[in-house]
């Protein structure tokens, strides 16, 4: 019985290495929802393996980040080039800095207090507060916005059934098989448009995020 489960073990390691990983990464990286990736693959993965390596991808492509942007020296040695695939959909792609010229990414963290005028909801044929937000601080990106939700998640209780019940479609499968957990403490993410579908959900509540990171520079 033993064997068995080594086996059964070692080929579920290989599939997830050889028929998973790479596509889960890659339809990630479109911005597909999370049921169509799960569907789009050849073996079944459940949602919370799907979870985990989208983690994984996004934290090594600086999607995530464990620490908030320019830590430390307050500049990231990096700058960032804008992609839009076929279908009109934005992403960002890390490269290192090798002109000396060339300026560093400089941070502007922008901190939403309650009382903010974010936290006011409009009529809904208005345009949401945080995309007139965003449009107005960005200067083209990437941004990051900080999320509490591993506090929340590993809790369990009240305040993250609460999250989960201001969402919905995608973005509340999203939320809710990220392993969040992983970090206690704040992850930044970057502001895609899955993110500010989930942002719009929640302005005009106390789960909406309120610290911010701008980029500037040349990106």
């Amino acid at each position: 019985m033993s064997e068995n489960k080594h086996f059964d073990k070692a080929l579920s390691d290989m599939k997830d290495n050889f028929a998973g990983r790479g596509g889960i990464a890659h339809l990630a990286d479109l911005g597909y929802p999370v049921l169509e990736i799960q569907s789009s693959l050849d073996f079944p993965f459940p949602l919370e393996k799907i979870g985990r390596v989208m983690w994984e991808h996004f934290v090594s492509n600086e999607t995530i980040l464990l620490k908030a942007p320019g830590s430390g020296a307050g500049k990231e040695n990096a700058t960032y080039i804008r992609k839009t695939d076929a279908y009109g959909r934005q992403s960002f792609i890390r490269t290192d800095i090798s002109d000396p010229d060339r300026k560093e990414t400089t941070w502007t963290k922008t901190v939403l207090r309650i009382d903010h005028d974010i936290f006011t909801v409009k009529p809904s044929q208005d345009e949401k507060i945080i995309r007139t937000f965003l449009r107005e601080n960005s200067h083209g990106g990437p941004d990051y916005v900080s999320l509490d939700f591993g506090r929340l998640k590993s809790r369990n209780g009240t305040e993250w059934l609460t999250l989960l019940s201001l969402l919905k479609g995608d973005e509340r499968d999203y939320v809710s098989i990220m392993p969040w957990e992983n970090s206690i403490t704040s992850v930044y993410h970057r502001i895609d448009d899955r993110i500010i579908r989930m942002m719009d959900m929640l302005e005009g509540t106390s789960m909406m995020p309120g610290v911010f990171y701008f980029a500037s520079g040349d990106v």
